[in-house]
C-alpha cells in the first residue's frame, strides 16, 4: 500500500528525513514511532503532498505520490496532527465537507462515528475541546472509505476509554481490508493493536519489523535482587547487556536468549530474580535512551 525508497528531505540545511525506505503492507495496521523532531509528520505530509521531498520515490496504492497526488489523495483519509480546523463550520458541515471529495464516501459510518465519539454535530468546530476536535478529525479520516487511513497522533487529548474505542475501531477496519499508518507517541495503543512497527530517528529508520518479534529480541528485561550490594562495574559486562539500579536492586536489559543471559547472571549472588516483560516502552528506551523516553512523556 506505501512504499518509499530514498525519502529524503532538508529545511533550512537541516536533514528531517534521511534516505527513508519503508513499506507497509495492505490491510495491516503499521506503527510509527519516534521522539519529536524525527520526522514522523513531515513523512505523512509527503505522502499525501502536502511537502514535496527533495529526492526519492513515494507509490500509494500502486501510484506515483510524487506525479499523482491528486489521485492519492482520494485514496487515502488523513488525520493530520495540528487541530487547525475550520472554526466557523458546525460539525457535521465540517464532516460532509471532509468526505465530499472521496468517492467512496461512507456518510452511514460518519453517522455511526458521531453518536459513538458523542460528537455535537451542530457545534460550530471552534467551540470544541482538543479531545473533540480529535475525534472530529478521526471521524471525517474514518468515513472518507479510503482504503488507507494516515493517522498522525491520533490518541492525542484523548482519555483512556476513548483511546481504547479508536483502536477497538482501527482494528475492524483493518480486519475489514484497509490499512492503517499509525503515528504516534502513545506506545501502549501502539504496541495494542499494530502489526507491525517502525521507528524513526533523526529522519533515519532505526529498526522496523514484526512486533512481537521486535518486542522479544529488543525489550528483554531482567529484574534481580542481591544478597550483597554491588556496584555497575561489578557486574556482568558483555554485548548487549545494559545496567539499570544500585547497590541490590538491578534491572538488566539484554538481547538475546534468556539461557545466556541467566547463565552470565549466575555467579551473582541473587536473592531473587524475574523476568519483566518490557513491551515497546522498553524497545523505544532501548533505541532512544531512557532520558529521551522520559522527555517523550510516554503514556503507560
Amino acid at each position: 500500500m506505501i512504499l518509499t525508497q530514498g525519502l529524503s528531505k532538508t529545511y533550512d540545511g537541516r536533514p528531517v528525513l534521511r534516505g527513508v525506505d519503508l513499506e507497509v503492507r495492505e490491510g495491516e495496521i503499521f506503527g510509527f514511532v519516534g521522539p519529536n523532531g524525527a520526522g514522523k509528520s513531515t513523512f505523512l505530509k509527503c505522502l499525501v503532498g502536502v511537502v514535496r521531498p527533495d529526492s526519492g520515490s513515494i507509490r500509494v496504492d500502486g501510484l506515483d505520490a510524487l506525479r499523482q497526488s491528486l489521485e492519492v489523495r482520494r485514496r487515502v483519509g488523513y488525520a493530520p496532527g495540528e487541530t487547525a480546523l475550520y472554526h466557523r463550520m458546525r460539525c457535521e458541515e465540517l464532516i460532509d465537507f471532509a468526505i465530499g471529495f472521496h468517492p467512496r464516501a461512507d456518510r452511514a459510518l460518519a453517522g455511526e462515528l458521531i453518536e459513538v465519539f458523542e460528537l455535537p454535530p451542530r457545534r460550530k468546530v471552534g467551540q470544541l475541546s482538543h479531545g473533540m476536535k480529535r475525534k472530529l478529525l478521526l471521524t471525517q479520516a474514518l468515513a472518507s472509505g479510503a482504503p488507507l487511513l494516515l493517522l498522525d497522533e491520533p490518541m492525542e487529548g484523548l482519555d483512556p476509554d476513548a483511546r481504547r474505542l479508536v483502536e477497538r475501531l482501527l482494528r475492524r477496519e483493518a480486519d475489514a481490508g484497509r490499512t492503517v499508518f499509525f503515528s504516534s507517541h502513545d506506545l501502549a495503543s501502539v504496541e495494542r493493536v499494530c502489526d507491525r512497527v517502525a521507528f524513526l530517528r533523526a529522519g533515519s529508520l532505526l529498526e522496523t519489523g514484526d512486533m512481537t518479534e521486535l518486542v522479544e529480541r529488543l525489550g528483554q528485561v531482567l529484574c534481580l535482587r542481591l544478597r550483597e550490594a554491588r556496584t555497575a562495574d561489578q557486574l556482568p559486562s558483555r554485548p548487549g547487556f545494559s545496567w539499570r539500579g544500585q547497590e541490590r536492586e538491578w534491572r538488566l536489559e539484554f538481547e538475546g536468549p534468556l539461557e545466556q543471559a541467566v547463565l552470565a547472571i549466575s555467579h551473582l549472588p541473587l536473592d531473587g530474580i524475574r523476568d519483566a516483560e518490557g513491551g515497546l516502552e522498553q524497545v523505544f528506551e532501548l533505541l532512544y535512551g531512557p532520558d529521551q523516553a522520559e522527555r517523550e512523556e510516554v503514556r503507560p
